[in-house]
């Protein structure tokens, strides 16, 4: 967790003693491991003092100043907390899904067909993006994600006995600039469950939004959960190839291609590494803004600097 602690009043010029005691504003970021922020939470004497100007109203006493405190608390929590305005035509899509290895299995129709395996021991990610009706990214959507285990019928998976969660890892993840990556990891096994296989279903956090919303909900191809993967598979699954699954070229050439393969899958995640620097920057920047706001409405209303 991160505070950003400093006076909701501070900054403020002017001369002479004003009535009323300045309030402290605490920012507190909340962020997971990998550096995605999470929560976003206001802590100080505003939300105290909204409590404050109801005790005095109900007793007559004048809550002009205190009222326009908790009014800008109200709003400043509202801007971290409330989710985005329903906007018609949004829809979640799958960017990309790295599963550990793909093995080819025969279906009863006796066709063959990919299977993602996980293992129950090591992470995976599944990365999502917010479009627009015409299938377009929108960059400027923020957008709190969660995400739950399901079988591949779409029914949810039961807790057994285990203490353990069934999903661990990053499973609330705000979608900042029109994109969110989870890393999960199964903690249950296929070979536990009648040898059925799972899917991870990606929602927003906010009820209503997604009721109103219902294309914002996404699952995934189904996965094998194993303990011990064997050799890996090169077959791909449409998504960004795992290093393991590189195999090098036949041809007497074929250095070029995988060094061409290893150019791309670098470069790619420096970029996702600079879209989350630049997100965790224009986030601070919010922040600074929200708190400007609030020592513009404590002025106008007269308050003690």
């Amino acid at each position: 967790r991160a505070w950003l602690p400093g006076k909701a009043g501070a900054g403020l010029h002017g001369g002479g003693s004003m009535a009323g005691p300045s309030p402290n504003l605490d920012v507190r970021l909340t962020r997971s491991q990998s550096g995605n922020i999470l929560d976003i939470d206001f802590i100080g004497g505003l939300a105290a003092e909204g409590a404050a100007a109801a005790q005095q109203a109900a007793a007559g006493a004048p809550v002009s100043a205190l009222t326009a405190r908790a009014k800008v608390a109200a709003a400043m929590k509202a801007k971290a907390a409330a989710p985005v305005a329903a906007t018609a035509g949004r829809r979640l899509k799958i960017a990309e899904h790295r599963v550990h290895k793909v093995e080819v299995r025969q279906k009863d129709s006796g066709e063959d067909e990919e299977e993602l395996v996980v293992s129950n021991l090591r992470p995976f990610t599944l990365k999502v993006a917010v479009h627009d009706s015409k299938g377009s990214p929108l960059p400027d959507c923020s957008l709190p994600l969660r995400a739950a285990l399901l079988y591949e019928n779409g029914l949810p998976v039961k807790q057994t006995s285990s203490s353990e969660p069934l999903l661990v890892g990053e499973t609330d993840v705000v979608a900042l600039q029109g994109a969110a990556t989870f890393k999960l990891r199964i903690t249950s096994l296929s070979s536990h469950r009648d040898k059925q296989r799972f899917r991870i279903q990606v929602t927003p956090q906010d009820e209503e939004v997604a009721r109103a919303e219902p294309q914002l909900t996404v699952v995934t191809n189904p996965m094998k959960s194993v303990t011990k993967l064997g050799r890996a598979s090169v077959a791909g699954n449409g998504s960004a190839p795992q290093l393991s699954q590189i195999a090098p070229s036949a041809e007497p050439n074929g250095a070029e291609p995988l060094k061409r393969k290893y150019r791309d899958l670098l470069e790619q995640q420096s970029a996702q590494i600079a879209a989350l620097q630049n997100a965790q920057q224009t986030i601070l920047r919010e922040l600074q803004g929200v708190t400007a706001l609030a020592q513009t409405a404590l002025r106008a209303n007269g308050l003690k600097q």
